[in-house]
């Protein structure tokens, strides 16, 4: 990506150059299907992303589906004949204790019947302090180079990682359609989704928003990739 500059309003993404712009990029070729290359040098602006987006889609259809009620028929196809109750499956319905199958062996079952890539809850603390268990037990390790406490701290944190429910416990059957539409959007285009402009325009906004925690309707053609304060040229 270019150098970033100021911009009348001062909206920005808030990346910084040390890999935020690398995930960012990476989450958006894999959710379209598209690669890059070194096009992205000359970005500095959400439009300049739209734009090279644009490019590299095919024309629309004369289908306009909705990504995420594709989605959510394919999960309700998948887990209707797998769930504990004879229910109607629903968008509200929560995912928790609806099939006998934890959420790793549910989401890798559901990725591979759909044929697209496996969705991971976001961490709740117990992830993250996991996390930060085996970061603290490397470092005692390199450092101090005690052994049994810091093998400790690290079995301690992957075990805590492993464990983690994260979002699973509270995340509906909607959640999760939205999320697999978003991330695989390419999967749900090639049969018939929306790919009109604006479509794609509030699709890229929406993972935007995942990746970067900005809400869609703060973002412009102008919104800026960097953080202001990084001058630097990726």
């Amino acid at each position: 990506m270019a150098q970033a500059q100021r911009n009348s309003q001062g909206d920005t993404l808030g990346l910084d150059s040390d890999g935020d712009d690398v995930e960012l990029i990476c989450a958006i070729e894999g959710s379209f299907g598209v690669n890059f290359g070194d096009k992205t040098r000359k970005w500095f602006t959400v439009g300049d992303i739209y734009d090279a987006l644009l490019a590299e889609m095919p024309s629309p259809s004369s289908q306009r589906l909705c990504a995420t009620s594709m989605a959510f028929y394919q999960l309700r196809r998948i887990i209707e004949p797998i769930a504990r109750t004879d229910d109607r499956v629903r968008p509200t319905t929560k995912l928790a204790g609806l099939t006998t199958l934890g959420p790793k062996k549910l989401f890798l079952r559901l990725s591979q019947e759909l044929g697209v890539r496996q969705q991971h809850p976001a961490w709740s603390w117990r992830g993250w302090l996991g996390l930060l268990s085996v970061v603290a037990g490397v470092g005692v390790l390199a450092t101090v180079q005690s052994l049994l406490p810091s093998a400790s701290t690290i079995v301690f944190g992957l075990i805590a990682m492993r464990t983690d429910p994260g979002s699973y416990g509270s995340m509906l059957v909607g959640d999760l359609a939205r999320t697999v539409a978003l991330r695989n959007a390419a999967h749900f285009l090639a049969l018939g989704g929306d790919a009109r402009p604006a479509t794609l325009w509030r699709t890229l906004c929406e993972l935007l928003e995942e990746e970067c925690g900005v809400q869609p309707f703060q973002i412009t053609r102008d919104t800026l990739l960097l953080a202001q304060r990084d001058k630097r040229t990726l």
